[in-house]
């Protein structure tokens, strides 16, 4: 839990330069959850019809439960591809193909456990005004690296509010 308020403070860092381009609408800031990101904050950044992003997040842990580990982290890295139907409020497309690659890192009172996981989404953000939405998306993982016994293939769901500077 410790390396997450860290993470958090160099993402905000991070996104403090790119104000200066509020006028271009090219940077998001996000709040998600999904499955396997976790809990989660990110950035994407836009550049025509496409976006790039990247999020880290965390689960919280409950002793004696089936989440019953010392610490998880998740890092993840997309792309967004735009394509069908349009918004008044955005100039980038409603709809969504998302190809991304998802790691975690799970603490253990035995061990550290490492997984890698890709996954492949389609997706939609619905935007509420020119600043704010959310994005609501689904589709399918592969683990490649897998030492936590789940299924090799796996449901990849997300859901996240965001912001555009």
């Amino acid at each position: 839990m410790k390396t997450f308020p860290g993470t958090l403070l160099i993402m905000i860092c991070l996104s403090i330069p790119v104000r200066q381009m509020s006028g271009q609408e090219k940077v998001n800031i996000s709040i998600g959850a999904g499955y396997l990101e976790t809990l989660n904050i990110g950035l994407r950044y836009q550049f025509n019809q496409s976006q790039i992003g990247l999020s880290i997040g965390t689960w919280p842990s409950d002793p004696g439960s089936w989440f019953d580990w010392n610490s998880l982290v998740s890092v993840s890295g997309d792309f967004y591809y735009h394509f069908g139907g349009f918004s008044e409020f955005s100039d980038l497309r409603p709809w969504y193909g998302r190809i991304g690659l998802d790691y975690l890192r799970i603490g253990w009172d035995d061990g550290v456990e490492n997984d890698l996981e890709p996954h492949f989404r389609i997706g939609r953000d619905f935007y509420l005004n020119r600043s704010f939405g959310f994005s609501l998306d689904a589709g399918v993982g592969f683990f490649i690296i897998n030492e936590t016994g789940f299924s090799p293939v796996v449901p990849a769901l997300g859901t996240c509010f965001f912001f555009r500077f």
